[in-house]
């Protein structure tokens, strides 16, 4: 009965499943297996009440069955050795499915936002025997209500009882990387990479901690790694576009511009930087189209208006650029590359006064000379 239950669980009938398991267990009181799986598949279908009402009776059944092997032994006055063996084998077994179900409702009560309940049933789990996974989950809890430095012993704990388990490690560099921690966040990281090469996440924050390290060529590694594990990952291509940016690897960058785009057509944002990218290797016509269709998710976004403004005047066609950039700085009244490039763009119009009174207020909102056309300075001053 449990394997045709189990049957029609991975064929995705949760109903008849539950149906089934119910029948075995009408059948089996004292089955735990049937027991056990209601209690799981119940907390995967967010049932949260009714988890922990099989939690409790699969508990129930495991201190049944331990008392019935403590009473053997204590009845019988003198048992053989082989029958002392198999009954603490049992009690052994019954003990480790206790462990189990005390984790599982634990989690339960984690998911109910009843932390104090689910450090309660995890601490009742490893009063039992000491166990990586509760360990794991008790110092995630623990970080939750923000007690750091009793999570960091469990986890380092969880790790000397299972060295082979990358969790520990992973949960270590998350906790480092919260505390800004990074040196050891990346070594706990890349502990986890080797443990579990197949594993994205690791990869992304220690892209991210390298990011913020300037260290763009490992970052860049580092999101590569994941996007061979997972390439249908919008924010990773975007991430991994933004640092070929960073260190000029245009073709690079609008190559990561065209995936984004390719995953989510409407992200505007992806548009603007891949018009960027090719205004930074002078393909301006395809730059004013990039912009052209980020305009047209995101029509009043004045960094985009001044971006296209720009091109419009690298492209000799002013009257358009300035359009755009009166456009731009009537909503960045502040931000002086757009007066730099409107001053540029009224030279181009032959309208001298103009374009020195908008250097001048490039200059004045912090814009430095040297950044200044010399020819448009030599005019001006």
């Amino acid at each position: 009965m449990l394997l045709n239950a189990e049957a029609i669980l991975a064929h995705g009938d949760t109903t008849a499943a539950i149906a089934q398991f119910r029948q075995t267990l009408t059948r089996y009181p004292q089955s735990f297996a049937a027991t056990m799986r209601l209690a799981e598949v119940h907390y995967h279908i967010e049932d949260y009440n009714t988890a922990i009402q099989y939690c409790n009776i699969a508990i129930d059944i495991t201190e049944n069955f331990i008392g019935k092997s403590m009473e053997k032994l204590q009845a019988d006055s003198t048992p053989t050795p082989e029958e002392i063996a198999e009954e603490k084998q049992k009690i052994q077994r019954y003990e480790t499915d206790k462990i189990g179900i005390y984790h599982l409702k634990g989690r339960v009560r984690l998911k109910q936002l009843r932390r104090d309940d689910a450090i309660e049933e995890f601490k009742n789990a490893l009063e039992i025997k000491q166990n990586s996974e509760v360990l794991t989950d008790l110092a995630l809890t623990y970080l939750e209500i923000g007690l750091l430095q009793d999570a960091l012993v469990l986890l380092h704990q969880a790790k000397f009882i299972d060295s082979v388990s990358y969790k520990p490690y992973f949960n270590l560099g998350n906790v480092h990387y919260k505390i800004q921690n990074t040196d050891s966040a990346l070594y706990y990281y890349t502990i986890t990479q080797k443990k579990a090469p197949n594993l994205k996440w690791p990869y992304l924050y220690s892209g991210m901690i390298l990011t913020e390290k300037k260290q763009y060529y490992e970052a860049l590694d580092q999101y590569s790694a994941f996007i061979d594990i997972d390439s249908t990952n919008e924010e990773l291509y975007f991430r991994r576009a933004v640092l070929n940016s960073e260190i000029n690897r245009w073709d690079a960058a609008l190559e990561d511009w065209d995936h984004v785009l390719a995953l989510n057509p409407e992200n505007a944002e992806a548009w603007r930087n891949k018009g960027l990218s090719f205004f930074r290797i002078e393909a301006y016509d395809s730059a004013i189209t990039a912009f052209n269709k980020a305009l047209d998710i995101a029509p009043n976004e004045p960094f985009t208006y001044i971006n296209r403004g720009y091109s419009y005047y690298l492209s000799n066609e002013p009257e358009k650029a300035l359009q755009d950039l009166n456009y731009g700085l009537k909503h960045l009244p502040k931000y002086y590359l757009g007066y730099y490039f409107r001053a540029l763009t009224y030279m181009q119009l032959r309208k001298k006064n103009k374009a020195c009174d908008d250097l001048s207020k490039a200059l004045g909102l912090g814009m430095k000379e040297e950044e200044v056309d010399e020819k448009l300075m030599r005019r001006c001053f």
